[in-house]
């Protein structure tokens, strides 16, 4: 019983932990995508 208890939370917390990391991937995905957005608008309004 206390195996199945040991396995069950080692699987619970990676799928926790790759969530998140899944989360934040994205998250600076788009932030960089934005940002390059605005640097091309930049530069395009100062030529």
């Amino acid at each position: 019983m206390l195996q199945k208890i040991k396995g069950f939370a080692f699987l619970v917390s990676g799928l926790v932990l790759g969530i998140i990391g899944a989360v934040v991937s994205i998250t600076a995905i788009v932030l960089s995508a934005v940002g390059m957005g605005k640097v091309h608008s930049a530069r395009k309004k100062r030529s």
